[in-house]
């Protein structure tokens, strides 16, 4: 199986070498745990370590507040933007519905949704792509039977596109979906959490299921550094 490194110090080597290329893995946490943070340093380290393009789509935040709050850990969105390297797709704004000057848009719809992925991986080869998040996507649906199909269909599109998609996730009550069923219809979970102990918050990594990968399965501590997240493998967490 091959893997692709996520650019995230510390994870790789937990995870054996990186993520299963070309499948969608979930990575879940409450608000405010680094979900956003680790899916544009997973599409950041590809383009400019790897030259693999990427798209990142918002629905929960706008591009411009994207684009400024990367700027906190030295990565210019808006140079690689131009380079045609990476594109952000706004769902934000069609969500809230207001209007953009952003160049991609969709609505928070799966079916629209993948017609602009498609066309855009074709026009740009991306091999990276984040949805942020599918929890959006979802609470348009209707039923969990819809929410099991649509997130299935999504999956199963960028498989056969050959790209690697990470769907971020809302948790609640140390429940690993938002809905439920977004892990069943993932091939990888990886979990991120934070309590607080005497004010300070203590931020810790659990990879809850690899397919086809062995890996750890403990507690990792993690920080948000000036340079992006990094994982401390070699420490525990203690609850």
């Amino acid at each position: 199986m091959e893997l692709i490194e996520t650019g995230i110090i510390g994870l790789d080597g937990i995870l054996g070498g990186g993520l299963p290329k070309g499948r969608t893995i979930l990575v879940s946490g409450p608000a405010g745990a680094g979900k956003s943070t680790f899916g544009m340093q997973f599409l950041y380290h590809g383009i400019v370590s790897g030259g693999e393009s990427g798209i990142f789509v918002s629905f929960d935040e706008h591009p411009t507040h994207v684009r400024e709050e990367t700027l906190n850990f030295g990565w210019n969105l808006n140079d690689i933007e131009k380079d045609n390297l990476l594109v952000i797709i706004d769902g934000f704004s069609p969500r809230a519905g207001v209007s953009s000057n952003e160049q991609y848009q969709t609505a928070v719809d799966v079916d629209e949704l993948i017609t602009q992925l498609v066309e855009i991986i074709d026009k740009t080869s991306a091999e990276r792509v984040v949805i942020d998040s599918i929890t959006a996507l979802a609470l348009s649906m209707a039923s969990e039977q819809q929410i099991r199909r649509q997130i299935l269909k999504l999956s199963a599109v960028m498989s056969s596109l050959e790209c690697t998609t990470i769907l971020t996730s809302e948790m609640r009550g140390g429940i690993v979906s938002r809905f439920g069923v977004e892990e069943f219809m993932s091939q990888g979970v990886i979990v991120l959490n934070y309590e607080y102990k005497n004010n300070v918050a203590i931020r810790s990594l659990n990879i809850r299921k690899m397919r086809g990968l062995k890996h750890e399965m403990s507690e990792r501590p993690f920080a948000i550094t000036s340079n992006g997240i990094e994982v401390y493998p070699t420490e525990q967490f203690y609850f």
